[in-house]
């Protein structure tokens, strides 16, 4: 079935067809006071007004600043616009192929860089069913010459490989990308996205191989303190990390809960995204998907 969501015009002219900027003579106070409300701003039309008042107060130092604002909100849109189309596509039960198709249709309305397109199919790594995008993201490396190219990206390579079923080559990369998070271990300050961020860790190490190393982070995982509103995001890390264990029975006992209960966990989601793969035929998690349809 074909979404009959109708994509906004992400071209040249993106998202700034909504934004209204000065034109019309105003009082210098009003300029200013446009300047100032656009100041650290996310909001198109807030940063757009505040630079076209900043240039015509001939303040052209802050005109540049916020418009560069208005470029990241801008960069920023498009790409939540992508990822809403695709997982319109998933939860709608749109299957792997209206996945693709809706990225095929995002594209032609959204310039994206291989970087770019390469971290969307981390996120939905469904989309490298085929192998449309494998030599693309293949050829990324930190020292490309053009800029666009110029990544890592060891998590986007390990899902060319895992999807086109080359696990050992997969292993080896999700290796490396565990090795540079135990040299440099990530902080935050918010305790969910600390929560979120060990339970990504223990996931990886286990895709990595290193199937001690991670029952022992999620075991701190699991300790760590997540708010309401947090858990079901984090639950489903645990979830994820059990399921690259084969641990299949923990796996679905944080996955039941959070079905149908306005997560990103429902039917079309167990039966479509490729970190479930490894366990989707396994008996408990079928039965869990027949206990929900």
């Amino acid at each position: 079935m074909r979404s009959r969501i109708r994509p906004l015009v992400f071209s040249a002219g993106l998202v700034l067809a909504t934004a209204v900027p000065v034109a019309a003579q105003l009082p210098v106070p009003e300029l200013m006071s446009r300047v100032e409300a656009a100041q650290g701003s996310t909001d198109m039309t807030v940063l757009l007004q505040g630079a076209s008042a900043a240039r015509m107060l001939g303040d052209f130092e802050v005109a540049a600043e916020l418009l560069g604002q208005a470029s990241t909100a801008r960069d920023q849109v498009e790409a939540n616009w992508v990822n809403e189309m695709i997982f319109f596509a998933l939860a709608s039960g749109q299957g792997v192929n209206g996945m693709q198709r809706a990225f095929r249709e995002a594209r032609d309305q959204v310039r994206m860089t291989p970087v770019q397109v390469a971290s969307v199919t981390n996120t939905f790594p469904a989309l490298l069913v085929g192998g449309e995008f494998d030599e693309m993201i293949m050829s990324l490396s930190p020292d490309h010459p053009n800029p666009d190219y110029r990544c890592a990206c060891q998590a986007e390579k390990a899902w060319v490989h895992k999807v086109a079923g080359r696990q050992y080559e997969s292993r080896v990369l999700w290796g490396e990308l565990v090795a540079a998070w135990d040299r440099n271990p990530l902080a935050f300050e918010d305790p969910d996205a600390q929560a979120n961020w060990q339970g990504q860790y223990s996931r990886n190490l286990a895709r990595a191989g290193r199937t001690a190393d991670a029952r022992r982070e999620l075991e701190k995982a699991m300790s760590m303190p997540v708010t309401d509103e947090g858990r079901p995001m984090v639950q489903r890390r645990w979830a994820q990390t059990y399921a690259e264990l084969g641990q299949v029975d923990e796996a679905v006992r944080l996955l039941e809960p959070l079905i149908g209960s306005s997560t990103l966990v429902t039917i079309h989601s167990l039966s479509t995204r490729y970190t479930w793969e490894s366990v989707r035929n396994n008996f408990v998690f079928q039965e869990m998907l027949s206990r929900h349809r």
